[in-house]
C-alpha cells in the first residue's frame, strides 16, 4: 500500500465511523506527517494522562527533589477498587516501582499517588513548558464527583506527539532518563487497541486510556529507518470495544505501510 492508498483508506475509516475521531500519524525521523484529523481538538485524556504524570516524576528525579528509590506510602484508604497490584494494609513502595504500575498496569491508585506526591499545580506546569496547549490534570483517578462538578483531564493527538517527541528526541530529561521512562512504556500490557491486530513483535512505547465509550492510544512505534508516532483517539463509540477495533485497524494499516 502506497502512501496515497493508506491515506485514502483511513480518510474511509473516519467517514465510517460511528464515533468522534481525532488522529495524527507522524514520521519522527524524517518529520513528516503522514495523516492529520483534527490532531489539536482537546480531547477527555483518560489514563493517556499519565504519561504526562511520568514525565513530571523524572523532572524532579532530574532536580534531585526525589529518586527512584523514594518510599512513597500507600495506605489502605488510598488503594482503590480497581487495583491489581497493592495489597491492603500500609505498605511503602519505591518510586520506581509506582511509576512502572501506572504505566504498565494503568493502576489508578499509584497514579493517585503520585498526584499527591507532585501536586496537580506541578504536572500542569509540566505541560506549560512543554508548550502542551490541550493538556490539563484537573482530577485524580476515578474522582467521578469532580466529574460531576465540571472538572477532568484533557489532551490532544498533537499535545501526545509533542510530549512523546520530546522523550524521542531526549530534549525534555537527560539521556539516562528519556531512556528509562521508554524502557517502561515498551512494557505497556494493554494490546486491544494499536497492537491488537500486529501478529509481529514489535517495539511500542505507548500508553492506552479507557472509559465508558471512549478508547485512546499514542505512542511511539519503533521500526528503525521509520520511527513513527502514532496518536489515535476515539470517543462517544457505541461501546466500549468499538474504539479498541477501530484504533486497531487503522494501527495495522499504518504500521504495514511503514513496514
Amino acid at each position: 500500500m502506497d502512501k496515497i492508498a493508506l491515506q485514502k483508506a483511513v480518510e474511509k475509516e473516519i467517514k465510517g465511523a460511528q464515533a468522534k475521531i481525532s488522529l495524527y500519524i507522524k514520521n519522527l525521523k524524517t518529520g513528516e506527517v503522514l495523516f492529520r484529523y483534527k490532531e489539536d481538538l482537546q480531547v477527555v485524556s483518560a489514563s493517556i494522562i499519565k504519561v504526562l504524570i511520568m514525565v513530571t516524576a523524572l523532572e524532579e528525579i532530574q532536580k534531585g527533589a526525589l529518586s527512584k528509590d523514594t518510599l512513597i506510602s500507600v495506605t489502605e484508604s488510598t488503594i482503590l477498587e480497581d487495583s491489581e497490584v497493592f495489597e491492603y494494609g500500609k505498605r511503602e513502595y519505591t518510586l520506581d516501582e509506582i511509576l512502572v504500575w501506572m504505566i504498565i498496569n494503568s493502576d489508578n491508585t499509584a497514579t493517585n499517588c503520585l498526584i499527591d506526591l507532585l501536586t496537580m499545580d506541578k504536572i500542569n506546569q509540566t505541560c506549560k513548558k512543554l508548550n502542551l496547549k490541550s493538556t490539563k490534570l484537573e482530577r485524580k483517578m476515578l474522582d467521578f464527583n469532580a466529574v460531576k462538578i465540571g472538572f477532568n483531564n484533557y489532551t490532544s493527538a498533537m499535545d501526545m506527539c509533542e510530549l512523546y517527541k520530546s522523550l524521542y528526541d531526549q530534549s525534555i530529561l537527560s539521556e539516562e532518563l528519556c531512556d528509562y521512562a521508554v524502557s517502561i512504556l515498551l512494557r505497556q500490557r494493554d494490546k486491544q487497541n494499536s497492537m491488537r491486530y500486529i501478529p509481529d513483535d514489535i517495539k511500542a512505547a505507548h500508553k492506552t486510556g479507557g472509559l465508558d465509550f471512549l478508547n485512546h492510544d499514542a505512542g511511539i512505534f519503533y521500526l528503525g529507518e521509520s520511527d513513527y508516532y502514532f496518536g489515535a483517539f476515539v470517543w462517544e463509540a457505541p461501546d466500549d470495544v468499538y474504539g479498541r477495533k477501530w484504533i486497531g485497524r487503522v494501527s495495522k494499516m499504518v504500521y504495514e505501510y511503514y513496514k
